[in-house]
């Protein structure tokens, strides 16, 4: 079950305060003692991303978080950066202080980010706790069970199966495109930013979607390509280029035929392509000193030659006809305050879940901040941003 890439997998966080008792709900729902477990408040300091298999969901990823009353404020912000991600929160309410007023904040703030919550009385041998008030207040599940004992955990998958989110991620990536059978070309170029004998992660995803709903996937260099269209009796039903040979396969491949991007494929399954389409529509109104973010999910050195950082900072800049004041962010780093920004370039996103990609859109949308994809830009800046986007019915 570990081989499907852990992005697309639903993330459920498990939230509560010092010694609530995460990582030992963890361990009885997992059924393995991986988490270290102590009576010492305190004792996970950072995430902990563990498998769990769900009824009718499948794999997810569960998450253990360090205390959200830990006076680290270091690792608070690594639980909040978890929330990012999340699909599904579990909150355990702990009585040690009574009113529950921490927790509380923190269901709000999950539902303020359209994060459904299960709420959990995970120690009923050490107390008893009467839940109605909560359940009225927060309009949250709530489920009382013991780990020691064991009992009613059942009832907490239950839950778990029944408040997850129904479209965590999309059910395919390519696969409403095309019909079994259908031949389609997938161009990479030469100089691929990848390990020696893989591809890259959105190249590789695309393909078992392909092989998923019984395609015929060709893969070839833009080189060899002439020479493959030579070759067939008939005209491809889709082709998928790499950024890099945008120019190139456009100039071979037919007008006819259908033409897209991984890059493209990929800002439509893990975000939202119509909020990309819009922003790509603000870098010709970009001006000298504007102040503009490139995210990438990857961290990673640039490499000449890449459709990375160096040549959208290139492009940008041309096109704005000077010198643009451009922030970098990578990884799980995105700057809280974002509307100091006249434009934010995303690239792909491809090792991030869904939620993360779309956290980031909604941000954005709610500092009123264009946000844009790298694979759209750059067909923005070759003006070939029609085209590419026409298999998907979605105009430029």
């Amino acid at each position: 079950m570990q081989f499907t890439p852990q992005s697309n997998k639903m993330h459920i966080a498990v939230l509560g305060r010092r010694n609530a008792g995460k990582s030992s709900l963890i361990n009885a729902l997992t059924a393995k003692k991986t988490l270290l477990v102590s009576d010492e408040p305190g004792t996970t300091t950072e995430p902990v991303f563990q498998y769990l298999e769900i009824k009718n969901i499948g794999t997810a990823i569960i998450v253990d978080t360090a205390g959200i009353d830990d006076p680290d404020l270091f690792r608070v912000q690594k639980t909040r950066e978890v929330m990012d991600l999340t699909d599904l929160g579990m909150m355990i309410f702990s009585d040690e202080p009574g009113d529950y007023k921490l927790e509380k904040e923190w269901v709000r703030e999950l539902a303020n980010r359209n994060i459904p919550v299960i709420g959990v009385i995970a120690k009923t041998d050490d107390h008893y706790a009467d839940i109605d008030s909560l359940k009225t207040e927060l309009n949250i599940p709530f489920v009382k069970l013991s780990v020691k004992r064991n009992s009613n955990l059942g009832s907490l998958r239950h839950a778990m199966s029944a408040y997850a989110p129904a479209e965590f991620e999309r059910n395919s990536i390519v696969g409403d495109l095309i019909n079994p059978g259908d031949l389609v070309v997938m161009v990479m170029p030469e100089m691929i930013p990848a390990p020696k004998y893989r591809l890259v992660a959105s190249q590789q995803q695309i393909l078992r979607d392909l092989l998923d709903h019984h395609a015929m996937a060709v893969s070839v260099t833009e080189e060899e390509l002439p020479e493959l269209l030579a070759r067939l009796n008939k005209s491809p039903n889709l082709v998928i280029t790499d950024s890099q040979v945008f120019d190139k396969v456009n100039e071979i491949i037919p007008a006819g035929v259908p033409l897209t991007t991984f890059a493209i494929l990929m800002a439509r399954f893990k975000g939202d392509l119509e909020t990309f389409v819009a922003g790509a529509g603000m870098i010709s109104t970009l001006k000298p000193g504007d102040k503009v973010l490139l995210s990438e999910a990857c961290i990673h050195h640039p490499h000449n030659g890449e459709i990375d950082r160096m040549l959208v900072k290139a492009k940008l800049q041309e096109m704005a006809g000077g010198v643009l004041d451009i922030t970098t962010s990578v990884g799980p780093d995105f700057p809280e305050d974002i509307s100091r920004y006249k434009l934010i370039v995303h690239c792909g996103g491809c090792i991030f879940n869904r939620k993360q990609l779309m956290m980031r859109l909604q941000s954005s949308g709610v500092q009123g901040v264009p946000i844009t994809n790298y694979g759209i830009a750059f067909a923005y800046f070759r003006g070939i941003l029609p085209r590419v986007l026409e298999v998907l019915q979605v105009k430029a």
